[in-house]
Order: C-alpha cells, then sequence, then structure tokens
C-alpha cells in the first residue's frame, strides 16, 4: 500500500513538473506576439467583460489599453478602439458609425492602418467640406447580433447620421458565452494546448476545416443565421423611424479570393440586405488581383493589413457618396 502511494505520489509530482515546464516553454516561446490563440485570449482576459446590454454578450473595458500581436491597442472611455468623443454630436459634424468585429476593430493592424481611422483621414482631406468623425465600435469576436444589440442600446446616442454594419462571414456565429475554467483563464499552457488539440480533430479526428464550418453557419435553420437576419430586420427598422441611412458592407474571407469559395454566403446576405432595404456594398473586388497574404497582418493571421484597410476605405468612400449624397 505504502508502495502504491508512492508511486501515485511521484506520478502526480511529475505530471506536475511537465506543466511547469510546459508553462515555462510556452510563456518563453509563444509570448512574441506570434501566436493568435494566445494573442486573443491575452486581448479577451485583459480588455473584455461580460456586458450588462442584453444580447451584447460581451464587452470591452473602457479606458484598458495593452499590445497584442505587437499592436499597442487603447480602449476609450466608451469601450471603443478609437479617441474619445464626446456623446452629443457637434454641430457642422457628418457623424458615421461602425458595427463591427475583429476586422473593424482592426485586429493586428496599427491605428493608421484600420479601416475606419483610414476611411476618417480620406473623408477630411477636402479642407471645404463638413467634418466627418467616424466612430469604431468595433469588438472582437462579436456577432452581428450582439452588434446590433449594442447600437439599439447606446450606439445611437450618439447621433451618427450613417451606420455602416461591417460584416464578415462568421458574423452568423451564435453569441460566445464566457465559461469559466480555472486552467483556460490563468494558463498560456491551457491556451497552447486547446489550440493543438482543435488542430489535431479537424486534420485526423473528422472536424470540419475552416470551410465548412463557415457554410455550415449558413443553413437555413442555423440558430447564429436566423439571429443575423432578425437583427438585420431590427436594425433597419430602427434607423428608418430615425431618419438614420444604414449601408450594409461585405468584407471578404482573405484566405482566397479567387475564385472566392464564399460567393453563396455573399448572395445570402445581399438577398437579405434587399429585403430589409439596406443598400449593399461588396469589398471583395477591392483586393482581386492580388496574392491573399499581401493583405493579411502576418503570415499566420489573414485578417486585413493596412494595405486592405487602404482598399476597403477607399470603396467605403464610393459607396457612402453614391447612397447618401446629401451628406457630401
Amino acid at each position: 500500500m505504502k508502495n502504491l502511494l508512492f508511486a501515485l505520489v511521484l506520478m502526480l509530482l511529475g505530471i506536475l513538473i511537465s506543466f511547469v515546464m510546459l508553462e515555462g516553454y510556452v510563456r518563453l516561446t509563444q509570448t512574441d506576439g506570434q501566436n493568435f490563440d494566445i494573442e486573443m485570449w491575452r486581448y479577451a482576459k485583459d480588455l473584455k467583460r461580460v456586458s450588462s446590454i442584453p444580447g451584447m454578450g460581451h464587452e470591452h473595458v473602457p479606458g484598458q489599453s495593452g499590445t497584442y500581436m505587437g499592436v499597442p491597442v487603447s480602449i476609450n472611455g466608451h469601450g471603443w478602439r478609437d479617441q474619445a468623443y464626446a456623446l452629443e454630436k457637434p454641430s457642422q459634424v457628418i457623424r458615421i458609425m461602425m458595427l463591427g468585429d475583429s476586422v473593424t476593430f482592426g485586429w493586428g493592424a496599427p491605428p493608421e492602418g484600420v479601416t475606419s481611422n483610414i476611411l476618417e483621414k480620406r473623408l477630411n482631406q477636402d479642407p471645404d467640406s463638413p467634418h466627418y468623425q467616424v466612430l469604431n465600435t468595433g469588438i472582437g469576436n462579436s456577432n452581428t447580433a450582439m452588434q446590433v444589440a449594442y447600437f439599439l442600446h447606446t450606439g445611437y446616442k450618439f447621433e451618427p447620421d450613417i451606420v455602416v454594419l461591417n460584416y464578415f462571414i462568421n458574423d452568423a456565429e451564435p453569441t460566445p458565452t464566457r465559461k469559466d475554467n480555472i486552467l483556460i483563464e490563468n494558463l498560456y499552457s491551457a491556451v497552447y494546448l486547446a489550440g493543438r488539440i482543435d488542430i489535431v480533430k479537424r486534420m485526423y479526428l473528422g472536424h470540419s476545416d475552416w470551410k465548412t464550418y463557415y457554410q455550415n453557419l449558413y443553413r437555413p435553420q442555423a440558430p447564429g443565421w436566423l439571429a443575423t437576419q432578425e437583427a438585420l430586420s431590427r436594425l433597419s427598422a430602427f434607423c428608418k423611424q430615425n431618419g438614420i441611412a444604414l449601408l450594409l458592407a461585405h468584407y471578404p474571407e482573405l484566405h482566397e479570393l479567387a475564385p472566392y469559395p464564399f460567393q453563396n454566403v455573399q448572395d445570402l446576405l445581399r438577398k437579405e440586405a434587399q429585403k430589409n432595404g439596406i443598400p449593399f456594398v461588396d469589398l471583395l473586388p477591392s483586393v482581386i488581383g492580388e496574392a491573399p497574404s499581401s493583405f493579411w497582418v502576418m503570415s499566420t493571421d489573414a485578417h486585413p493589413n493596412g494595405k486592405a484597410g487602404q482598399r476597403f476605405a477607399e470603396t467605403l468612400h464610393t459607396a457612402l457618396q453614391q447612397y447618401f449624397p446629401r451628406f457630401f
């Protein structure tokens, strides 16, 4: 009995030492800003909290900041990655509010490479035109239903003249819920292992690859897609009732561009826009013709870089002028 107990103690001690060594290894080799899983985990741990707004899920912690993917990120007092704005819109100012996820937020891009910042700079080039403010309310790992919930609860109070709903293919995911896991909450090694396990599942255990995963989000009765359609309808109705211009912008998935593997999803989104009377702009043509990776923030992360942000901002500028000439 004593020998068995001694063996168990040795085994547990060995496991503990192995985890300590793994934690040390991951902290030494995977915290240089290049590991997507760890950087996203740090961002969520440092800058997010559960939101009290019904349907929003999570939100940024106002006033927090950090460096992720080697890029500085500062959250203003309203919970946005943007400069400070007064709640009341100044006179002689046209406000454009950007709703969206990590693509809108500008994950991995420096401030000058974020689409909303580039768009604001472009809009204010002409000294004789009105002054424009482009408010970036994007939050990583949010979906359309969450973004609309935020706008209908709080965002509209900033008196935007135009709302741009920036749509990426994973915005039809169900609203995530925070899970209390002491290992995932505190250990780099747990996050690292979870990422490796996910890769093994997809490669060898029959879990869906990224293309299949995205396509499955748009099955007719997929709960996230149903929630997206309902949110689009609510947002459209609110904006029409309150005289707010609304634009739906489709952002391409940047792994493959020609032929684009998600044309059917784009068609579904365009149809929903038409059904709700929302002007629609497709940003895919702005990046076709060059290597997809040339638009990535890094070789292992296909979020849009500053080059993509520039193309997107140019196309958005043209679309805004076309659909809402009274503001230009």
